[in-house]
């Protein structure tokens, strides 16, 4: 068969493009696999994008083709329809804009609750009816989508390389992964920390610490040294931009893994989709302490392989539980491993294979 692949947004190397990259390495095994790339991805060249893709996801995209095509932001109605029409499936992560495809079969991804409308037109109508399959990365990005995208779809899980990721020996560490985002402070850190402060108020948590990872750019500067002016005179630990081998290191030495995106929230996307950095935690034998809301409740099975809280108080709760019974917790651990599994690359793989 033959292949094609659209993502808009290849050259911010997100979790939707480690996906559809995924998908590309999958069926390239057997197929030819042709990523598109437009106007504004072709001016960064296919080349580069190919080796940063490989490097940064750790794929292997040798049989796969980057090539210039009709599509996006100037193409043409015409040429683009013709040009579709030579292939088989047609792969395409949208950012909530749709086109009318012409491939034989024709798939969306749908990687973040999407509250636009498509059908309002009838135009809008038209496009959309011109799509086979939609597949979603969680149930909570489906039925925050669903009724503003009628048609037939499927979840499929992100694929987390969980087989690259185990235990170590365990120290008193509480972990967190996730951007420190200046802008939308949408991780939340603030109210780990604060929970963390009571917790050692408690005088019930002593020799453990607080580690937090994620990725900051240029212009979160400020929120960080916020958080390291609210972290003062705490055993906290901050590593913006840490190298992903270090990270397994994290994952794997950590005791107790926490998430709080969403808290406070009542809009979809301000909440975690899915939540790979939880499943990547639950890998290396991290017990999870997550907020009950996005996609965690689909990751995390509640008082078996780890915990979901509503409020601060859950969460401070919760934790002193597992600090407490060190039997609990390493039960826990366990089975955060093995359910874990249910998130893995080959499930992904198994998934993709069936729809194509």
């Amino acid at each position: 068969m033959k292949i094609a692949i659209y993502s808009p947004y290849l050259d911010t190397f997100g979790g939707g493009e480690r996906y559809m990259m995924t998908i590309a390495e999958v069926l390239s095994r057997h197929h030819i696999v042709e990523v598109f790339l437009d106007q504004h991805l072709e001016s960064l060249g296919g080349d580069y994008l190919k080796d940063e893709l490989s490097k940064r996801f750790d794929l292997d995209l040798n049989r796969v083709n980057f090539i210039k095509a009709p599509i996006g932001k100037n193409s043409f109605f015409l040429e683009r329809t013709f040009f579709l029409k030579q292939y088989d499936i047609l792969f395409y992560l949208t950012d909530g804009s749709i086109f009318w495809p012409t491939a034989k079969k024709n798939i969306l991804h749908i990687q973040s609750p999407l509250v636009g409308q498509p059908t309002k037109s009838i135009y809008g109508q038209l496009k959309l009816k011109g799509w086979d399959l939609i597949i979603y990365n969680s149930n909570f990005t489906k039925e925050n989508s669903k009724n503003n995208w009628p048609i037939k779809s499927e979840i499929i899980y992100p694929p987390v390389d969980v087989n690259k990721i185990g235990p170590l020996k365990k120290k008193k560490y509480i972990l967190s992964v996730g951007r420190f985002f200046g802008y939308l402070k949408d991780k939340k850190h603030g109210i780990l920390i604060e929970s963390f402060r009571e917790l050692i108020k408690t005088g019930k948590i002593n020799g453990w610490s607080l580690h937090l990872v994620g990725s900051t750019g240029g212009g979160d500067k400020d929120y960080l040294n916020e958080l390291k002016d609210l972290a003062k005179g705490l055993p906290v630990s901050f590593y913006p931009n840490l190298d992903y081998d270090q990270l397994l290191k994290l994952y794997g030495e950590s005791s107790i893994y926490w998430h709080a995106s969403g808290y406070g929230e009542d809009d979809p996307t301000k909440m975690e989709h899915f939540g790979i950095s939880t499943v990547e935690a639950m890998a290396g034998g991290c017990v999870p302490v997550a907020i009950g809301k996005g996609g965690q409740p689909e990751i995390i099975e509640n008082n078996k392989s780890g915990y979901l809280w509503v409020t601060p108080e859950d969460l401070k709760v919760l934790t002193l539980k597992l600090i407490d019974e060190n039997h609990l917790r390493e039960q826990m651990s366990r089975n955060a491993i093995n359910r874990s599994k249910n998130f893995s690359k080959n499930k992904f793989e198994e998934s993709i294979l069936k729809i194509s």
